[in-house]
């Protein structure tokens, strides 16, 4: 007599892993949850892209000889990164982090 199992299924009474991914329909499996960012933090996290974002203009508006608008992109760009440095800095950092 033979048994037939079924292709996805594995032999897991043996350690065979299962073929087929486990979905998880309910937001991320448990261990691998990460907690939500602050505000704080994720909007330093958006400053940091568009400052990445800015240097990549600026550097096209280098390629470009356009160095009005590469500066601007400069400056943009180190403002952005300033900012977020404050916003990570939160309130009893940020006067440290303007004396330097």
């Amino acid at each position: 007599m033979t048994t037939s199992h079924h292709p996805a299924s594995g032999d897991h009474l043996n350690g065979e892993p299962a073929d087929q991914l486990t979905l998880f329909t309910h937001g991320a499996h448990p261990k691998m949850a990460r907690r939500k960012l602050s505000r704080n933090e994720s909007m330093s996290l958006r400053l940091e892209q568009l400052a990445d974002d800015w240097d990549d203009e600026a550097e096209s508006a280098h390629q470009h000889g356009d160095q009005i608008t590469e500066r601007r992109m400069r400056e943009q760009a180190r403002d952005a990164r300033r900012s977020a440095a404050i916003l990570r800095a939160g309130p009893e950092g940020v006067g440290r982090l303007l004396a330097s």
